[in-house]
């Protein structure tokens, strides 16, 4: 009784806990009342090769023992990749409440480790040009992470969460994409500095920031409701505070972070776009994100905006105009991949027309839960196959009602999940409310949920980033250019 009454309580901390710490001292607390604790410390378990693991976590300690750097650099060059081993698997961060198998955070630490060893080690043992190719090569190999924030209109507020429990914990990747609300998010992330970051997402600030939401009247045809966001709001009020004027290039040199934005275009015959520093670096920011936010039908499409030569705002691509990035790729996976060099992502999903049907591939589930979900996803999978006969055969080709359903289409044969997925405790929405402007207790409860959901990932984050993260900072430290 006592033991149970110790788990309740633990569960009970958790759920009232208002700072990461507080719900990680909760959340050990729990594992240690449950006996999940030993269960860290045991190393076996059919998720993962522990017995490899466990062996090449013993020849880095004996190489580093033994100061042998040469036999370190040629150990470590037979490969450093990500979810060696399947140390990612997402179940391994499923039965705990917080963290995973002792094996995998030593082993992760030891090679960060030995990481700083090579790097620093003395020239006559391994020479800079050595040291740069082989930097440059595990980085290339191993890949960087990306954080991907789904549109999701009122739903957006969940992303502040997600991103202020990254950012406490510098735990925030350099790439960063955003379409819809998720735009919103991206873009005051990467326009503000480190310094400045920290101020922006804390709870003073974020509280001032929803004190001044005003309610706008849509000017739209269509009018959801009184207290619905109007696009003058959205561009003026909200846009216009909360991001600088600045071009994509410029926000990436104030910051370091690479911002992306997906806008889709207005037409049918229009191509999406990944807006960034590296297709479009004279584009300004908040044009990019009133573009990605046009929903159709709602707000009219935008046409973006430049910086040119001599500094003046110019039309960009004047004959085209853009709506909402989520129609046609909300979660631009393997652009970034072409970018950046990107092979693991972390997605904050609130995109309503899509979490009411998507499971959630990092929580363990019953046979029953998977067995209902099957004709969901096939269901889904045939309304896309209709939509694309439809589309191609019907006489409407070339009418709105067939570019309805081309972004219909688009909206459901994307793919909606990442490595590490984030997504709100509440699926459901009204979507008659998903536009209106949201009361003040209700935008904390949607932030608070986001920090939550968050808090349960974060050291699956920190495991599959520590490496790519410690590489990145090697490089960057020594001034080593690397091409990716």
């Amino acid at each position: 009784m006592g033991i149970f009454t110790s788990q309740h309580s633990s569960v009970e901390k958790m759920a009232r806990a208002k700072t990461y710490k507080i719900w990680k001292a909760a959340a050990q607390e729990h594992d240690v009342h449950t006996g999940l604790d030993d269960w860290k410390s045991a190393e076996a378990s059919q998720y993962y090769d522990y017995r490899s693991i466990r062996k090449r976590l013993d020849e880095l300690r004996d190489l580093m023992k033994r100061n042998d750097l040469r036999g370190l650099l040629f150990k470590l060059n037979e490969g450093i990749h990500g979810n060696q081993g399947g140390i990612g698997n997402p179940a391994l961060y499923t039965k705990s409440r917080f963290g995973t198998k002792r094996l995998i955070n030593e082993y992760i630490a030891e090679l960060t480790e030995a990481l700083d060893i090579l790097a620093e080690a003395d020239n006559k043992l391994i020479s800079e040009d050595e040291k740069q190719d082989f930097f440059s090569r595990a980085s290339r190999c191993y890949g960087r992470s990306a954080l991907m924030l789904s549109g999701g209109a009122a739903l957006g507020h969940f992303h502040m969460g997600v991103v202020k429990a990254m950012v406490e914990e510098d735990l925030l990747p350099e790439i960063i994409s955003g379409s819809s609300a998720g735009s919103l998010i991206a873009a005051v992330l990467c326009t503000h500095c480190d310094e400045d970051l920290d101020e922006v997402m804390s709870i003073e600030n974020i509280r001032g920031e929803i004190a001044k939401e005003k309610s706008w009247r849509p000017k739209g045809f269509i009018h959801l409701h009184p207290n619905s966001i109007d696009e003058r709001h959205l561009r003026n009020d909200v846009v216009g505070r909360l991001i600088p004027d600045m071009t994509f290039q410029e926000a990436y040199e104030l910051t370091g972070r690479k911002l992306n934005i997906t806008v889709t275009g207005a037409k049918r015959q229009q191509a999406s776009r990944l807006l960034n520093a590296v297709t479009s670096p004279n584009v300004l920011i908040r044009s990019a994100v009133m573009a990605s936010c046009a929903v159709a039908g709602i707000y009219p499409p935008v046409t973006l905006k430049a910086r040119d030569v001599d500094g003046q705002e110019v039309s960009y691509l004047p004959e085209s105009r853009w709506i909402d990035g989520s129609f046609s790729d909300d979660l631009p996976a393997k652009r970034l991949s072409r970018l950046y060099g990107v092979n693991h992502y972390i997605v904050s999903m609130v995109n309503p027309a899509v979490i009411p049907f998507q499971s959630n591939p990092d929580e363990r589930s019953h046979v029953l839960t998977e067995l209902v979900r099957i004709p969901i996803s096939l269901s889904r999978q045939g309304l896309s196959r209709v939509l694309k006969i439809s589309h191609r055969y019907m006489p409407w080709r070339d009418s709105s009602i067939g570019t309805l359903q081309h972004l219909l289409y688009g909206v459901l044969s994307q793919d909606y999940v990442g490595d590490i997925n984030i997504m709100p405790s509440k699926r459901f929405f009204n979507p008659l409310t998903l536009l209106n402007q949201k009361e003040p207790a209700e935008i904390m409860r949607f932030i608070e949920d986001g920090e939550h959901q968050t808090w349960e990932k974060l050291e699956m984050i920190r495991n599959c980033t520590a490496i790519s993260r410690k590489l990145d900072h090697i490089i960057h430290t020594k001034g080593w250019t690397i091409n990716h």
